[in-house]
């Protein structure tokens, strides 16, 4: 079934407290998702998984004019999933202490990636996992612009790589990405393709204070993305 509801890109944010009732949620779930939901020993890490692929499953079923218990979804051989019987359907899901992102568009490669600001040892892991431009360029930031630099870079490599769809087949520090949270996000250098850069175009997204995000997308859809709030009801 080709999508013909719509093509233009868009990005739900998703907080992973349900208004609603949680098991409603649960039961729009497949059999997996329900296996792999009450295999969480503890409840807010299942009420989060729930809420996430609950709200990916009715996005997608109220933009394709179909139930959510109707789509079936499957992996490419490094782990991005993908729907399957809607050809040109594109999205990504990203979820992060509270609040879950999907990202949705007619064709074309997609990633979105959420993250909580917590504290971590930044210096350390971005000289282990990041591209030494990006790594330097880190260290050059004032002190009051390090932790959301880090997280801005951290989040438009992941938004990268899950467009890619690629997983830890495409190394952190193959390619670099800007990292000031006020720069504008942007692709600057890949090992892996040369020619995606100028090609990918990235945005920052608007989220929740104490999280950053990004979202990367390859394709023709040239407006920028709409942000909804997903109303917690399918």
């Amino acid at each position: 079934m080709q999508l013909e509801c719509f093509r233009d890109l868009a990005v739900w944010r998703i907080s992973l407290f349900p208004p609603g009732d949680l098991e409603a949620c649960f039961a729009v779930l497949d059999a997996d998702e329900q296996v792999r939901a009450d295999r969480f020993h503890f409840d807010k890490h299942r009420r989060r998984f729930i809420v996430a692929h609950a709200a990916v499953r009715c996005i997608l079923a109220s933009r394709l004019g179909v139930g959510p218990g109707e789509l079936q979804f499957s992996r490419n051989v490094h782990g991005k999933p993908f729907l399957k019987s809607y050809d040109g359907t594109v999205f990504s899901l990203s979820h992060a202490h509270e609040m879950a992102l999907c990202a949705v568009v007619g064709a074309g490669e997609l990633g979105v990636d959420i993250e909580w600001c917590r504290e971590l040892p930044y210096d350390n892991l971005a000289r282990r996992f990041f591209a030494p431009d990006e790594s330097t360029s880190l260290k050059a930031l004032a002190e009051e612009d390090r932790v959301a630099g880090f997280f801005s870079c951290w989040t438009r490599k992941e938004a990268y790589i899950k467009a890619k769809g690629l997983g830890l087949s495409l190394p952190l520090r193959s390619f670099s990405v800007t990292t000031c949270p006020r720069q504008v996000p942007a692709l600057l250098s890949s090992q892996h393709e040369p020619s995606d850069v100028g090609r990918y175009r990235f945005w920052e997204v608007p989220v929740a204070p104490g999280y950053r995000a990004a979202l990367a997308y390859r394709g023709n859809e040239s407006e920028p993305p709409r942000y909804i709030d997903w109303a917690s009801s399918c």
